[in-house]
């Protein structure tokens, strides 16, 4: 593959974020190319967004994945939104082991499962994602009966995106399987008393990313490697 500025690719990496142990993965395996699927700096969008605070640009963390960047001679490139659509969304669906949905479209629906106690849906999400452990708002205690389950994958039961949430709401679950969230996204539908999982942004769409590589090596005609960003945290 050519660039427009002459640059051949013969190797790609896809990864969640461009991590400095992402960029170094990819320069171990000779990639010319970082497909990334979240912001490479901070803030968020920083490229994009006109309300970045002064010296944004030299604040360490980007600037080490910068350096690291220009160092190994990578190019980078951000699939967002559309990767959520063509495969993300869908992927994240299908490692929970859930059929067809039952209310929704596109990347806001509804699944039903056979009715079952809360604590029941939690050990099966740790066991479909390989978590020992995940967090839990349970406003009705974990045996709770749960089957209509809403899926805000990734970031999307964060309170900034919070309307999200309201749209499964309005959908009908009772109980929301997410990637990320906080006080503020786990209070919406607690108050509402509607439980939700949380398991990590990482873990939520990290397979979604296998497919997506996949399609990207067949589309391109070369190799392609997913990488597997891990959690940033973990339970003690």
């Amino acid at each position: 593959m050519l660039f427009r500025s002459g640059r051949q690719v013969q190797r790609v990496l896809v990864c969640w974020m461009a991590t400095p142990d992402a960029l170094a993965r990819a320069a171990e395996i000779g990639a010319q190319l970082v497909v990334a699927h979240e912001s490479l700096y901070y803030p968020y969008d920083a490229l994009v967004r006109v309300d970045n605070p002064p010296g944004w640009e030299s604040w360490p963390t980007n600037r080490q994945r910068r350096e690291l960047l220009q160092k190994n001679n990578l190019c980078l490139v951000r699939v967002h939104g559309s990767a959520d659509e063509i495969c993300i969304y869908d992927a994240f669906a299908r490692q929970l082991g859930l059929g067809e949905s039952m209310e929704g479209e596109g990347t806001a629906r509804v699944f039903a499962i056979p009715p079952c106690p809360l604590r029941a849906l939690v050990e099966h999400v740790k066991a479909a994602t390989g978590m020992a452990a995940v967090r839990v708002a349970a406003p009705h205690g974990l045996d709770q009966m749960v089957s209509r389950v809403g899926l805000p994958w990734g970031g999307m039961a964060l309170f900034v995106n919070v309307a999200y949430l309201q749209r499964l709401v309005a959908l009908g679950c009772d109980v929301l399987v997410a990637g990320e969230s906080d006080n503020y996204g786990m209070r919406y539908g607690a108050e509402l008393g509607i439980p939700m999982i949380e398991t990590s942004h990482e873990v939520s769409e990290n397979q979604g990313l296998r497919v997506f590589a996949s399609l990207l090596a067949e589309v391109l005609a070369l190799p392609v490697e997913s990488y597997v960003n891990p959690p940033v945290w973990q339970m003690i």
